[in-house]
């Protein structure tokens, strides 16, 4: 017998017995069960079969018609991992009748001295193999930055980052300009109201919204100043690089308060205190940056709490065609508080008069 199951019979079906019997046939040889109890102890991803050989102290020939044996028997399988292929028990015959002589193996030979000395050897092959595995990623670790940005980019884990947003949020992209934000955090939440005072930029913003079949973004026209957004409509209002344009930022804030949600979050990106006049002259600048420290004070009397900050170097330095030192930008989060009812059974809410900044 070679270890296959038999083919069916005329009947159309092979018998339980005989499925038992030829499993039996297939395990008879020592060796066979040898490599069964250590593909059982190996951890995923399996064996190698040049693993076994060394473990067994036997020829990868061997070896190798051995395991094919257990392969045909639907006993082991076998799965490529990178430029390797590995061996391990099938994961189909968990539940069958191997699983029941898989345990009575363990039950008889489990103080067997060969099979004792296999499992001793057979750790000592398994920590050689960490050991190459791990002096792989110290050979590497100077230039392991540089090997995965060259594979797969400086931001994808940044990206990835997004999935963490709760896929039943609304967002509000204010100041949304040409979209840009749009691509990234649109496909991980249920809707996003995208809002600039720019016809020009929304028309950007709507091609792009078009290219990358964003369903779930709506584009609406107005200022941060007088959102066109339903109080209490939003779970997280984003705002990036879009504060120091605007006249009052006190207005705007209190209108982002207006249109969240209760617990609802602001994200707000800006720069931080510069001399760069050229985002003045330039680029429409109203502020030359945000310090924490007069800008928390506006975000409280915007009615928001819980605000905190976190520097986000720019990176770029001066150069030839660039010159000027871009300052760094700072992310602060702030949220809405859930409501307070008065005596009178009336929501309380910050006033909405202008506060010179």
């Amino acid at each position: 017998m070679n270890g296959l199951l038999p083919q069916k019979a005329s009947s159309g079906y092979t018998s339980a017995a005989t499925q038992w019997v030829e499993m039996l046939r297939t395990l008879a040889d020592p060796m066979r069960v040898r490599i069964l109890h250590l593909l059982e102890e190996a951890a995923p991803p399996g064996l190698r079969v040049g693993e076994l050989s060394e473990t067994l102290k036997l020829p990868q020939s061997t070896i190798s018609r051995h395991v094919k044996t257990l392969i045909d028997a639907h006993i082991a399988e076998v799965r490529r991992d990178g430029t390797s292929m590995f061996y391990r028990l099938s994961t189909a015959t968990s539940h069958s009748a191997l699983g029941q002589l898989r345990q009575l193996t363990r039950e008889i030979l489990g103080g067997d001295s060969q099979i004792l000395a296999d499992s001793r050897r057979l750790a000592e092959v398994l920590r050689h193999r960490d050991e190459h595995h791990n002096f792989f990623f110290s050979a590497n670790a100077p230039e392991w930055d540089v090997i995965r940005r060259q594979c797969f980019g400086d931001r994808f884990h940044l990206e990835a980052m997004l999935a963490l947003l709760n896929p039943q949020w609304t967002m509000g992209d204010l100041g949304t300009g040409t979209g840009t934000m749009l691509p990234l955090v649109a496909p991980h939440v249920r809707a996003v109201i995208a809002v600039d005072a720019s016809s020009a930029m929304l028309k950007a913003a709507g091609a792009r919204v078009k290219a990358r079949n964003l369903a779930n973004v709506e584009l609406r026209h107005g200022r941060l100043e007088n959102l066109p957004i339903a109080d209490g409509s939003l779970d997280v209002a984003l705002v990036t690089l879009v504060l120091h344009h605007v006249a009052d930022p006190i207005l705007a804030l209190r209108e982002i308060y207006r249109v969240l949600k209760a617990d609802g979050v602001l994200v707000l990106v800006d720069l931080l205190p510069h001399q760069v006049e050229m985002f003045r002259e330039k680029m429409g600048h109203r502020w030359m940056g945000f310090a924490p420290e007069a800008l928390t004070p506006l975000v409280e009397e915007a009615g928001l709490i819980k605000c905190s900050w976190h520097t986000l170097p720019a990176q770029k330095a001066r150069t030839a065609d660039f010159p000027v030192t871009i300052p760094d930008l700072f992310v602060m989060r702030a949220q809405r508080p859930l409501e307070l009812v008065t005596a009178v059974g009336r929501t309380k809410s910050p006033g909405r008069d202008a506060v010179k900044f």
